[in-house]
């Protein structure tokens, strides 16, 4: 028989974790009106099991938070407030389960008030509460769970050095639907071997994934229908916003600002001038060089204009590099297929992308 490891029961705390930003704290009675900005907030709870919460409702979940956020106990959740020091208020919280003692497994959670996403503030008190799990919990696995559609989340667990181990087909009944569920998990000795990834120097591993997503969330935003208002906004955001976009297509080469370069295909792909239409990488290539990278690669788009097919093909250039709210586009340039100039040629020796 495996011999099994010792029971401990309850374990305290030492509380606030600080971070550099940030102290993680048990919940209190006055952070009910901080709770309440983001448990209120629609696109905050989008991707979160929660409803959106009125008042009362709020009220409520909190009292659920101050009892869970002195010890942690075997099976339940560690619901932690995250609190700016700057200003002492606060703007998240994120959650550790003790999911299973006898294999020293726990479970991560988190939530960011909206007006404090991508300033690396999740990123920094995850990990905080990653050294709690390894550490005073002497966890062996952390796990995390997100809804597929949630790429800032999936990002972010690529960015703390967690493997997605799954793809979870229409595993939960979520929000009146079924939805396909990303299990990601993180070992213990990855942890230590790749100390505070998320904010000093993040495994060539999750940085691949990282720009990978990102990559393909730049040509999904060229994608008309529904959606497409939003498919933009999600593009704007990981671009710089001093980026430049050179377009040349055998003519002067025309430099554009991030605005300049999406305000007008959002209207293509929004007002119903341009339908059915889509673009996707085909091949290309993802070189990485500490805090900047560099894909190119062959696309090919098509769909139907003024009751015409339209279609093509080109090589496009994406630099990238890394800030303290994960890789983002500093410059794009392409060009497109024409009669003399041909992407087969261009693409040889390009590995099939995706």
């Amino acid at each position: 028989m495996p011999e099994e490891p010792p029971v401990r029961g309850a374990i305290s705390v030492k509380f606030p974790v600080r971070t550099a930003r940030l102290d993680l704290r048990p919940h209190r009675e006055d952070d009910l009106d901080d709770l309440l900005r983001f448990h209120s907030d629609p696109e905050v709870v989008r991707y979160i099991p929660w409803p959106v919460r009125d008042l009362e409702q709020t009220r409520a979940a909190l009292q659920v938070k101050i009892a869970r956020g002195t010890e942690a106990r075997p099976g339940e959740w560690l619901m932690l407030a995250i609190e700016l020091r700057e200003t002492g208020s606060v703007i998240g919280e994120v959650l550790l389960r003790w999911a299973d003692e006898g294999n020293r497994q726990g479970e991560l959670g988190f939530a960011l008030a909206r007006e404090h996403q991508g300033q690396g503030l999740a990123a920094e008190a995850a990990q905080a509460v990653l050294r709690v799990g390894f550490q005073d919990l002497d966890l062996h696995r952390i796990t995390a769970v997100c809804v597929a559609e949630n790429t800032a989340s999936a990002r972010l667990l690529y960015r703390l050095g967690f493997l997605q181990e799954a793809h979870l087909r229409e595993s939960a009944f979520f929000k009146g639907r079924w939805a396909d569920q990303l299990l990601f998990g993180l070992l213990e000795e990855e942890w230590r071997a790749g100390e505070a990834p998320a904010t000093t120097s993040p495994s060539s591993t999750a940085d691949r994934a990282e720009i990978v997503e990102l990559v393909g969330t730049f040509f999904r935003a060229f994608t008309s229908g529904d959606g497409a208002h939003g498919r933009i906004a999600q593009l704007h955001e990981r671009f710089l916003p001093q980026a430049v976009v050179v377009r040349t297509c055998g003519e002067e080469p025309a430099v554009l600002g991030v605005d300049q370069f999406l305000a007008p295909r959002e209207r293509l792909l929004s007002d119903g001038s341009l339908v059915d239409f889509q673009e996707w990488p085909v091949q290309g290539r993802l070189e990485i060089f500490g805090d900047v990278a560099h894909w190119f690669g062959s696309y090919t788009k098509v769909g139907i204009q003024a009751g015409a097919r339209v279609d093509g093909a080109g090589m496009k250039s994406l630099q990238l590099v890394r800030t303290g709210a994960g890789w983002r586009i500093s410059a794009a340039a392409w060009d497109d297929e024409r009669d003399d100039l041909s992407v087969r040629g261009a693409a040889a020796g390009l590995p099939r992308w995706g």
